[in-house]
Order: structure tokens, then sequence, then C-alpha cells
């Protein structure tokens, strides 16, 4: 386990609730610019936020309810400040490997059912960025399914790392259009720039904006392109998902600049129609 430095130990204790470590800093794979994300267990739903303390960005992740109900995200906790009964310390102890698994696979399938809904969506929109959205959010949602699947919690900044390491057995095709629906191939700094404007534009009013800003700035200092090519796109697709559908033809330039879409439509239903198939694969692994 990673060690958790003692400005955040000390921050974690001052704060009156339950708190945990979760997120990437409890694994080996995390970056220097990642955050500490602390989960808060407080009794009614609190707005997360993030912030600096000496020097380290951290963000407040609050839950509400039993630790049974949030299992993915905290399957790999780190127990920092705990009630006097230490109920946060036994709900860790009691999330077993095997219950981790199947919380996971279970998000795993409604992750690939999430990308089957977005195809559905491209076959309705009427503008083509939208209907190449639709398909990108979908490769997204595959991906993130193929992870859980495969036994790994999905992390947004590291999703595209996780895949190399990942052992996908009979979903590697479905990987492979997946990331050819992202667009991995034109991972270029004008590109990613050009995103990046487009969503900070959809993040103005995030608490997280910032954070999103300090990461692919870190990446592209590492020429990390793919990499950060994916992330931001995977961030633009979490902001556009929950949108209402005025939206996107209302800022259909918005969004193909956020997501950096292909206007090949003949193209994009080929590549459709394989994910369809790779999504209904894992569906019945």
């Amino acid at each position: 386990m990673p060690t958790v430095p003692a400005a955040v130990r000390k921050f974690a204790d001052s704060i009156p609730h339950p708190i945990a470590l979760i997120g990437c800093r409890t694994t080996e794979i995390s970056l220097d610019c990642c955050e500490y994300n602390l989960a808060v267990f407080v009794p009614a739903n609190q707005n997360n936020r993030v912030m600096q303390v000496d020097g380290l960005s951290v963000e407040l992740v609050h839950f509400a309810g039993p630790v049974k109900n949030h299992l993915v995200e905290l399957g790999s906790m780190e127990v920092l400040k705990d009630t006097n009964k230490f109920v946060l310390s036994s709900a860790a102890r009691d999330i077993t490997p095997a219950k981790y698994r199947m919380a996971l696979a279970t998000a795993g399938k409604k992750s690939l059912i999430s990308s089957l809904f977005c195809q559905q969506k491209m076959g309705q929109a009427r503008h083509p960025a939208v209907a190449a959205m639709w398909l990108k959010l979908a490769a997204y949602e595959f991906v993130g399914g193929m992870l859980a699947l495969s036994g790994s919690r999905p992390m947004t900044l590291h999703e595209l790392e996780q895949v190399r390491q990942a052992d996908v057995g009979s979903m590697a095709e479905g990987v492979e259009v997946a990331l050819e629906c992202i667009g991995i191939e034109r991972a270029t700094r004008p590109a990613i720039s050009r995103s990046i404007e487009a969503i900070k534009e959809l993040k103005s009013k995030d608490y997280d904006q910032d954070l999103f800003v300090l990461k692919v700035n870190h990446l592209l200092g590492l020429s990390m392109l793919a990499d950060c090519y994916y992330y931001a796109g995977r961030v633009a697709a979490k902001n556009l998902v929950g949108r209402k559908e005025p939206f996107y033809s209302q800022y259909a330039k918005l969004v193909q600049l956020a997501l950096d879409l292909s206007s090949d439509v003949q193209h994009l239903e080929k590549l459709q129609k394989r994910l369809f198939r790779a999504a209904n694969c894992g569906l019945k692994c």
C-alpha cells in the first residue's frame, strides 16, 4: 500500500466524519498529478470538492448510506479515520475479494448495457456529429465494462494503461474496435489542444475543472499523448452523457471539438456494428 503523506492524514483527522483513502492513490498506478481521493461518510449527500493540502490535491468524495452500496468505489480503501465502534474498519474487512469481484462484474455488465444504449441513441440521432458522439460514448462505456469484467476497477486517468495491462481474453477484438471508435490514432498535440479548450467550456461550472487541466498538462509534459487524448475524451464523455437532448444539437460544434469527432459516417456505422457484436458477446460471457 503506497504511503499516505502526513499532511493528508492530518487533514483527514480534522474532518468530523469517518474517512478512507480510495482511488488510484491506493494502487501503484498513480501519477504525480493524481489527487488523494478521500471518501467521507456523512448522513446525507453533500457536494464533492477539491482543495490543496500542503501542495497536494485532495478531493473530498462524499458517500451516504451503507458501504455495501458502494463496493466498487470502496473495494481497496484504506481507513484513515473511523468511529469509536470501528464501523468503517469492520465494513472494509467485510469487502472480501469474492464480493469485490462480483460487484465489479455487475458494474461491468451495466457498462456494456450502457454501451448498447448509446449505440441505439446513435441510430436515432439526426445530426451527424451527435451520432458520432454517441458512438464514442458507447466505446468508452465498452472499455470501462471490459476492464471491470476483467477484474480491474476503471480509473479515468489510467484507463488506457489499464487496458494495456488487462487480460482481455475473448474481448480483445472489442477493445480494438472501441479504441478505433475513440480515435487513439488521432492523438496529436493540436487535436488535444482543441479538445481541451472545448472541454474546459463544458466543465466551466464543475468543481474539478482545475484538476482536469492539471492532469492534462502533466500527461502532455510527459509526452503521453495517447493517454492524454483518451483521458480528455473520457472526461468529455462523462460530462456529455448526462446532458439533455437539445444540448447536443444546439452545441454540436462544441461537442465535435471536445470529443474530436470523425465525420466519416459510413466508417462509423461499420465500427458500430462491430462494437455492437462485441458488447453482446461480453454480456454473454
